[in-house]
């Protein structure tokens, strides 16, 4: 036992011992120590699994053939059929013993991550297995807001890090996967899956804004009358076993036109439609809009004149909940990042708390993100302001409903992510030589036809003379 006593508190002196040196490493040899660090990695392996569209992406071949060199082993399987994912997910849980994978990466956008991770809940996979992301979708919205870079290269070496794994929760509907956001009702028909893939590659993220104003001005949007919905009032109630007798849940009802519910926060790019959604904080976040859009839009107009842009609402709700049963008369068309569902006329929401291990890198959308957030504005009578606001905090838990001062601006402020120059610049570089080209040649053609143009009379008179 004083072995065992001796040996704990060796290692947490060696642990704080580490942190001091960490704290005092100067800011100027940051870059100099990742470059360092990358170097050092111990050789490790990889599953990348990548979307078929994806095989002549350039910048993933290099990357690719840069991590062989340095040592690593990435093994690629290409999807081409439906259910191929589950396929190579179920082969490397079965040789798992032989084969030792470090990481499966899901190259493709937020559909291929939410198959990937359906895959290892479907075959019961070893919760330490490790999941990571090559974002190569139209929006690529979890990696947006997490901040995971758009290069492949450096998406990779993310992968390959070991101190980045973070265990995340694993939202659900109806048993279904997502991974970020999943929309029911009206919204849930915006989507760019009606797109040409030249199209989306165009506009990219803004290939979804130019869906929801088409959906929004020719098709339309109608709110889904007469919806109810069942929310937990206590954190121990559960959505299969609760007792209404026993006031454990509240009711809501209403003509619905927008249900988000967020494990991340972003949509296209452009909006946080869940601006508080957290990965590992065991809850679902859902924004609610009942009514029809013009009630809605003189509602919002009606917030900002009379109480100004940071606290107008325009009557939409936030809540905080480990799930929320959605009726209605008639079937809830579903959205599950990007991807349809089966409509249905009961939509169940749910989460599973810390359920796998991603790549990331940071804690921004982190439990523990959000308390080094807090510390660091906790001062003075910023202070105050953050004790009243944990005060609202804590009310919205027991009651469900989450006040949001800033809502309109939090909103529009999504975050962007990193690498996303290093993916334009090739297709920019593609576009200019092709323009070029296509120029230099109707210059040439040009030239040509006025030359000809001038020696056709020529001809004609020596014609004339013979």
């Amino acid at each position: 036992m004083d072995a065992a006593v001796a040996r704990d508190q060796a290692q947490k002196t060696e642990v704080n011992t580490s942190k001091k040196q960490q704290q005092t490493v100067p800011a100027t040899s940051v870059g100099q120590d990742q470059q360092d660090k990358q170097q050092q990695v111990a050789p490790r392996k990889l599953l990348l699994i990548l979307h078929g569209k994806r095989i002549e992406d350039d910048q993933v071949r290099d990357a690719i053939k840069q991590l062989k060199e340095e040592g690593h082993e990435v093994v690629v399987r290409v999807t081409w059929d439906s259910g191929d994912v589950d396929q190579f997910v179920r082969e490397a849980v079965e040789l798992w013993d032989s084969q030792r994978y470090d990481t499966l990466v899901a190259g493709g956008g937020d559909g291929t991550l939410n198959e990937l991770v359906a895959a290892l809940l479907k075959h019961d996979a070893p919760r330490h297995i490790s999941i990571a992301q090559l974002p190569l979708g139209t929006a690529n919205d979890l990696a947006s807001a997490s901040g995971i870079s758009l290069a492949p290269l450096e998406a990779l070496r993310l992968a390959l890090d070991p101190s980045t794994i973070h265990p995340i929760d694993v939202a659900l509907v109806n048993g279904e996967v997502f991974m970020n956001l999943a929309t029911a009702g009206p919204v849930s028909e915006v989507s760019s899956k009606g797109m040409s893939d030249a199209l989306k590659k165009l506009l990219g993220p803004a290939a979804v804004a130019v869906a929801g104003f088409r959906q929004l001005f020719i098709t339309g949007l109608k709110p889904i009358r007469g919806v109810r919905l069942t929310l937990p009032t206590s954190p121990d109630c559960r959505h299969d076993s609760y007792s209404p007798d026993q006031q454990q849940v509240s009711r809501m009802s209403g003509d619905l036109l927008v249900l988000a519910a967020g494990q991340a926060r972003q949509m296209g790019r452009m909006l946080n439609v869940c601006p508080d959604a957290l990965l590992d904080d065991g809850l679902l976040d859902f924004t609610l809009l009942f009514g029809s859009p013009g009630r809605q839009a003189a509602s919002l107009a009606s917030d900002v004149l009379s109480l100004g842009l940071s606290k107008a609402q325009g009557g939409m709700q936030l809540l905080r909940l480990p799930w929320l049963v959605v009726e209605a008369d008639q079937d809830l068309k579903c959205n599950r990042d990007g991807e349809p569902s089966l409509p249905a006329n009961k939509l169940v929401f749910e989460v599973l708390p810390r359920r796998i291990q991603l790549h990331l890198p940071d804690s921004r959308l982190l439990l523990e993100g959000q308390a080094a957030a807090a510390e660091d504005a906790a001062a003075g009578p910023a202070k105050q302001r953050q004790r009243w606001w944990r005060k609202l905090r804590k009310q919205a838990m027991r009651t469900g409903h989450k006040p949001r001062p800033r809502l309109l601006l939090d909103l529009w402020g999504a975050q962007q992510p990193p690498g996303r120059l290093s993916r334009l610049l090739p297709g920019l570089r593609r576009a200019l030589g092709r323009t070029l080209l296509w120029g230099a040649l109707l210059t040439v053609g040009f030239a040509a036809g006025l030359q000809a143009q001038q020696l056709l009379p020529r001809a004609a008179a020596v014609h004339e003379e013979l």
